[in-house]
């Protein structure tokens, strides 16, 4: 009989499990074991849960993204295990009084690609020096001008009360200009950081006819280049695509092979080695690249149980590839105008799951739970009319809750639709049976009233320092306009939690670009979220709890 209270089942789960991971950091393992904790767009896009993971213990040796959110999410509170509380601060109530940060840059995030933050230590408390975000900007230019990737660190920074633990301000750690393609290359996917946090990974994407792509690994050094005036960076460059650009498709990396897949936006996906520890070289031959239509796609997902790669396109279909042999199946979530996969899916390792979205299925916008083997549609969940009625409605990633990573039933996935009949923004939650998400939604809230105001993505972190005894998890998302109300073309970051769906807002120009989320410290101004404003070329940091 499973232990019903969820701290009782983590506490019984992790005991065992941080029991082992001593003795499996003396074996052999694929990757390197607490080097740090990479928080990029990856993280979000596999998902597990306890009791399946139990029965397939491999995967922390396999993927790291496993190891990093089990550290999170299944300690007490005031653990000093991922992000350790600092013990001389009061635990985080309201932060209504806090004021973080933003910095103007020369360009911003594109919608739904997100920063990437590096924890260095996860058993310590946050760290003010190695502890950082990077935010890779949709700018052009040259080196010595403008720069297009910049990372900070003095995070945990505000004016207060109180003061953050890193002072008033963050410091700007590294800024080049990763152009090497006269002025027309730039950012437009999200970075991945390499386990120790030395390395960036990234796409360069070229304009133009054909357009072509640049897969770039940067090592930073800290003090090189300002802002407005940006410094030569040193990297490894491969052109993986030259007859097209890549404005969607972010790199994953698996970091046991290291090797990274990445798609262009004319239908193909390349695999690349020697990402991290030796010489990026692409992949011919043995069915690499592999070619899954002519349309742009999403960022792959690989699951590494399964050896099975995921990932959409703009045509609607979602591919599944095998990596050892580059074999494509195929299946079809949507259709029509507006019907593309437009973000990367969600893949449950642990319960052989895969999750994607389309504005219209011909009929209406959808949440499609796919068995990843077989390819086969487990269940259609449908979200209002989306881009179906003939007005182009984009709509992004959901958000398992956290009780989906201790039993999928206990759990929701939580996302952004549209009302029924109109294209005024909805949020919806689907609960689940075992691995199975019911198709009739277990809740439904419009979130504004205006037609014309567009949803991002959704980001999800459970936080045991805020609220009640059993912690709060939070949703984050951003809304392009009208968040006020009076019409006028504001945008907010919106957030709501697992027991107040009605969104607190906060004003953002134009909404967010897809949202990072770090840790749970109770230190002062240490629990934030990053993202940048897609009208206004700038960076954030807001508190999860109060969004100052």
């Amino acid at each position: 009989m499973k232990p019903t209270h969820p701290y009782i089942a983590a506490a019984v789960w992790c005991v065992a499990f941080f029991a082992l991971v001593p003795s499996m950091s003396a074996q052999e393992a694929p990757f390197p074991w607490h080097t740090g904790v990479p928080q990029d767009w990856s993280q979000s896009h596999i998902v597990f849960s306890r009791d399946t993971l139990a029965l397939h213990p491999n995967l922390i040796y396999r993927e790291p993204r496993v190891l990093h959110q089990a550290m999170q999410r299944w300690q007490a509170p005031n653990s000093d295990i991922f992000r350790g509380a600092d013990l001389s601060s009061a635990v985080a109530g309201s932060s209504s009084q806090h004021r973080d940060w933003s910095v103007p840059m020369a360009g911003h995030v594109s919608t739904d690609m997100f920063p990437a933050k590096f924890s260095f230590d996860a058993a310590a408390p946050p760290d003010c020096t190695n502890d950082y975000v990077v935010f890779g900007l949709a700018a052009k230019g040259t080196t010595g001008g403008p720069a297009n990737l910049v990372g900070f660190n003095k995070l945990y920074s505000g004016t207060g009360p109180p003061v953050g633990i890193c002072g008033t301000a963050p410091n700007v750690l590294f800024a080049y200009n990763i152009t090497t393609a006269g002025t027309t290359g730039r950012i437009l996917t999200s970075p991945v950081l390499s386990l120790d946090g030395k390395k960036i990974a990234f796409v360069e994407s070229i304009a133009g006819a054909p357009g072509s792509a640049i897969f770039h690994v940067l090592t930073w050094t800290a003090g090189q280049g300002t802002i407005a005036a940006s410094a030569a960076p040193t990297m490894t460059s491969l052109t993986f695509s030259s007859s097209a650009s890549d404005t969607f498709s972010a790199p994953w990396v698996d970091y046991g092979a290291d090797t990274a897949y990445v798609g262009s936006d004319n239908g193909l996906v390349y695999k690349i080695t020697g990402v991290f520890k030796g010489t990026p070289t692409l992949i011919s031959g043995g069915g690499w690249p592999v070619s899954v239509g002519t349309l742009k796609l999403t960022a792959p997902v690989l699951d590494a149980f399964l050896g099975l790669l995921m990932v959409g396109s703009a045509n609607g279909s979602l591919y599944q590839i095998k990596t050892a042999t580059g074999a494509v199946s195929t299946l079809v979530v949507g259709g029509g105008p507006g019907g593309g996969v437009a973000a990367a899916p969600i893949v449950d390792i642990t319960n052989g799951t895969t999750f994607a979205v389309s504005a219209n299925d011909g009929a209406s916008a959808v949440l499609v739970e796919v068995d990843t083997v077989s390819m086969t549609v487990l269940t259609k969940g449908r979200i209002g009319q989306g881009a179906s009625g003939g007005v182009s409605v984009p709509l992004y990633e959901p958000a398992p809750s956290n009780n989906y990573y201790n039993d999928p039933s206990t759990g929701v996935i939580r996302l952004c639709g549209t009302g029924a009949f109109d294209t005024t923004p909805w949020q919806f939650a689907f609960g689940f049976t075992g691995r199975l998400m019911h198709s009739t939604p277990s809740f439904s809230q419009q979130l504004l009233t205006s037609t014309a105001a567009r949803c991002s993505g959704w980001s999800e972190f459970f936080n045991p320092n805020i609220g009640t005894t059993l912690g709060t998890d939070f949703f984050f998302f951003g809304l392009t306009q009208d968040c006020t109300g009076t019409g006028l073309p504001g945008g907010c970051v919106a957030r709501i939690t697992n027991t107040n769906t009605t969104p607190l807002t906060a004003t953002v120009k134009g909404g967010t670009s897809a949202i990072i989320v770090d840790n749970y410290s109770t230190a002062s101004q240490a629990s934030s979220i990053y993202f940048t404003a897609e009208n206004l070329q700038t960076a954030y940091k807001f508190t999860q709890n109060g969004l100052q």
